[in-house]
């Protein structure tokens, strides 16, 4: 039985996908860690610059964002044979309105780099309402990307153009279509909204949280997904045409407290992993690799030493696979497995890795044992590990250890707040440091005050100097109470 659970109350979204009874991953995503490559804006276009052939589009940033000329639909379906010599203002004016979709991120003093080509990403598909041409992916033999070329042109509407991914060769032109149809839809959803919003305005945000989700569903094709936000349920229900069971979860316990996920997370950011045998693996992280040792500990077991050196071993190959998907790590990881005299013994365990592996979704191969004992693993790197997310270099040790970062403990204090009740308290009194009171507030207290609206209580905090990042709920009472205590 597969279950995906999502906790979206807070500003640090989240979610574990347990197999089986197993978690084999979690997504943590804080603000700090989101891009806005893939939103989709209204932008008014400030200035139009003849000399570099761009304007410039203000999208409600600080910075206005870039638009070349060749990322314009009226550039790009223009019949006028000298149109590559016509300046931009021929295709765009000042003050003009516009959607603009976001390519690349802010840089230093660079704005966001825009284009006005929409595309809309579907699992098989990338849906250009202006983008005119066909693309096919090159990963098939040529007869079967003239088949989905053939297939796209005949589908094709006005101006039109498609992107066929990878994943729509494993599927039938009936569910290409279907796709399709719903990546139409979305797109007018976006324009419909653009007739009701004021320049300018964000109509549409791609987040890489929802990505990795409908990816993980996809590929686990059927179970469960529990989440304590109706709107994303009816997303997803939208999106996934597998056979998932959607479940709402409305008990004011946090949802991954009652599905003892929290004890998991924590577990997966320690650097000692006990094993059910009471052996242990030893993690660390370093810049160039992970660096994995495995250790007999409290396991001497009933058998000859070889033997219980390979029972550990294997049992430590299968946590260690699990661990690395768990934490997400990338790059190059190296296990220093308890060292084996025999070459069938090495074999069984590479063999015991290689079929843990299998189970990633991510690129992953086992390289093997190196000449001095090291056995080698390469993972594919797509984002940072989990690690990079939720902790911070810790101040107090000189970097040399991790600690919770202040954004992790605001998030953990947000959802502590939303399981109390305050229905007979006017205010709240919160010892907390002045990092972690920062981040829980926002920017110009813009989460502070969203919070004592939803909560309809005052917050107050008492400023405390700590080593750590932390936070106490010290006292609730009135407003007049709450104030001589600060």
């Amino acid at each position: 039985m597969n279950e995906i659970i999502i906790d979206t109350k807070t500003e640090e979204k989240r979610y574990a996908v347990r197999e089986n009874g197993l978690v084999t991953m979690f997504f943590v995503e804080q603000p700090k860690d989101r891009s806005e490559i893939g939103n989709i804006y209204l932008g008014i276009v400030e200035s139009v610059k003849k000399g570099m052939n761009a304007a410039f589009v203000n999208i409600g940033k600080s910075k206005n964002g870039f638009l070349q000329l060749d990322q314009l639909p009226a550039f790009i379906h223009s019949t006028d044979p000298n149109k590559n010599n016509l300046p931009i203002s021929s295709f765009i004016k000042e003050g003009e309105k516009l959607l603009v979709q976001v390519k690349k991120d802010v840089t230093g003093a660079k704005g966001p780099l825009l284009s006005a080509i929409i595309e809309i990403t579907g699992e098989r598909t990338v849906y250009m309402p202006e983008g005119k041409y066909i693309a096919v992916s090159k990963k098939a033999d040529e007869d079967i990307r003239d088949k989905w070329r053939e297939i796209a042109q005949d589908h094709q509407r006005s101006r039109e153009g498609f992107i066929i991914r990878t994943e729509a060769f494993a599927g039938t032109e009936k569910e290409w279509i279907i796709e399709v149809d719903q990546l139409r839809n979305e797109f007018l959803a976006i324009v419909k909204k653009k007739n009701e919003v004021k320049a300018p305005a964000l109509l549409s945000e791609k987040t890489r949280f929802n990505e990795e989700l409908v990816r993980e569903m996809t590929r686990l094709k059927k179970g469960e997904v529990i989440c304590n936000d109706r709107s994303v349920l009816e997303k997803l229900k939208k999106y996934i045409q597998n056979d998932w069971v959607f479940t709402l979860y409305l008990d004011r316990e946090n949802i991954f407290s009652k599905y003892r996920l929290d004890t998991e997370l924590a577990n997966a950011q320690k650097q000692r992993i006990w094993l059910k045998n009471g052996a242990y693996i030893v993690i660390n992280e370093t810049e160039a690799a992970v660096v994995i040792d495995v250790n007999t500990g409290k396991f001497t077991g009933k058998q000859a030493v070889s033997e219980t050196v390979v029972k550990t071993n294997i049992t430590a190959a299968k946590e260690i696979a699990r661990q690395i998907q768990l934490r997400d790590y990338g790059g190059m990881i190296l296990i220093d497995f308890i060292d084996m005299e025999s070459r069938n013994d090495r074999k069984l365990v590479q063999q015991t890795v290689e079929k843990a592996l299998k189970l990633d979704p991510k690129q992953t191969r086992a390289v093997g044992f190196t000449p001095l004992g090291i056995f080698e693993v390469t993972r594919k790197r797509t984002k940072q590990p989990l690690s990079a997310t939720l902790q911070t270099s810790c101040q107090v040790c000189g970097g040399t250890g991790k600690v919770e970062s202040p954004e992790t403990a605001a998030f953990r204090l947000e959802r502590e707040l939303l399981e109390l009740p305050f229905a007979e308290y006017e205010a709240v009194l919160i010892d907390i440091d002045r990092e972690t009171k920062n981040a829980f507030s926002g920017e110009n207290d813009r989460h502070l005050i969203k919070l004592e609206t939803l909560f309809h209580i005052k917050i107050f905090f008492k400023l405390i100097d700590s080593a750590k990042y932390e936070y106490s709920i010290r006292q609730f009472g009135t407003i007049e109470e709450i104030q001589l205590k600060q």
